[in-house]
């Protein structure tokens, strides 16, 4: 190995920079901890703050109450504009090929919205400015991880550019292709989907009323989520194999009039699509959280369906758990890569990742199913849910947590 520059020390080294990494990084600033997070990337540029068509983010997540609390303790939702966040008081959800349909409100558990649409990278910009005023936490850009050693201390941890440290404790906040899984071959359930998700910001013939709709189709789920713009929104269309390349290739026109026919008559209807991306969709599921002074958060440890866009708040709520298990730690006389408090950790994020990870499945099997019995059973459940509003409640009570 050619010889290196020598390490530098902290307590806590986070690889990626992303929504996970910075929200734990500002999470951890609130103690003694000499913080590290680093990333390949370049600093991302200053947001566009444009309204037309391709203006917006292609990447949008749907935060709940408990996430933006959460992301309002550390000081970051308040330097989100407000101009640039939709919340939603209405989710509209149905068969298309049957009569089952659903309805939540907000008003009918007593709150003003379910959740709020927000740009990836107006979320990013500012866990950055919050990042960047925290005097015991050093960002660094251009600093793709290369390679980890173990010690009896922690880690030794080389990127590119000689940059060397000794770490008592690594975060892999790296997202679903984590380098640091990889390098310390931790192993993972994986399954694909066999599908591809389009996104992509489509203008509306009508507001978007303050509303989420998505449709079950065979072919996979699709969901017009409501931007700050009355009469936009950021499109998910999930497809299988089969359909996706044909539905990707159309023209504008072609796409716009294909995703009419999809939605039917039940959504706002799309005149306009800006630019479109897709991507292939999989399942991924770390075996363990953690490891001997490592740790796996997020998209890292766990990656979903985009069906429910609860991605984004597993991950927040794996960051919240860590970060007060590792300060209880602390300030109990642990060390910060204490056994004991990463355990505590996987034994309470495990659980719930599991159990929503196997409910999108269930979901995905379901309304993907073509069987006469299995058309029945879905739209009877959705319409017994609609009349049930004790059901209703229930069922909303655990979408905004």
């Amino acid at each position: 190995m050619p010889e290196r520059h020598s390490e530098r020390n902290a307590d806590v080294l986070i690889v990626g920079a992303g929504i996970a990494g910075l929200s734990l990084a500002i999470a951890l600033s609130k103690s003694d901890l000499n913080v590290v997070v680093i990333d390949g990337a370049d600093r991302p540029k200053p947001v566009n703050e444009g309204v037309a068509l391709d203006d917006w983010d292609l990447r949008v997540s749907a935060l709940t109450p408990t996430s933006i609390h959460f992301l309002e303790s550390l000081g970051v939702w308040q330097k989100i504009p407000n101009e640039r966040t939709a919340p939603y008081e209405s989710m509209c959800v149905w068969d298309a090929d049957g009569t089952g349909r659903i309805t939540f409100n907000a008003a009918d558990i007593g709150t003003s919205y379910l959740g709020h649409i927000v740009e990836n990278r107006q979320t990013v910009q500012a866990l950055i400015e919050c990042v960047e005023a925290c005097s015991r936490v050093e960002l660094r850009w251009h600093s793709a991880l290369e390679s980890m050693a173990r010690r009896s201390d922690g880690w030794s941890v080389h990127c590119a550019g000689e940059q060397c440290f000794s770490v008592q404790l690594v975060v892999a906040a790296d997202g679903a292709r984590s380098k640091v899984r990889q390098l310390t071959a931790l192993p993972t359930r994986d399954w694909d989907y066999h599908q591809s998700a389009i996104v992509g910001t489509v203008a509306l013939s009508s507001p978007h009323q303050q509303t989420c709709w998505q449709a079950f189709l065979n072919s996979g789920p699709l969901a017009l989520l409501p931007l700050p713009d009355p009469a936009k929104v950021a499109l998910v269309w999930s497809l299988d194999e089969r359909d996706h390349a044909e539905v990707a290739a159309l023209s504008d026109t072609a796409f716009v009039h294909a995703l009419n026919c999809a939605l039917g008559p039940l959504a706002p209807q799309a005149e306009a699509v800006g630019a479109r991306l897709s991507f292939p969709l999989r399942q991924s599921h770390a075996i363990d959280y953690v490891d001997e002074a490592l740790v796996l958060v997020a998209d890292a440890a766990h990656s979903i369906h985009p069906l429910a866009g609860q991605g984004i708040n597993l991950g927040l709520s794996d960051v919240r758990i860590l970060a007060q298990e590792l300060l209880a730690g602390c300030a109990s006389g642990l060390t910060v890569a204490s056994a004991v408090s990463l355990k505590r950790y996987q034994r309470q994020r495990k659980s719930e990742n599991l159990a929503m990870m196997a409910a999108m499945e269930g979901f995905k099997r379901g309304f993907g199913s073509l069987h006469p019995v299995a058309v029945i059973l879905r739209n009877v459940g959705l319409n017994v849910v609609e009349r049930q509003r004790w059901l209703k409640r229930w069922f909303m009570r655990q979408a905004i947590n």
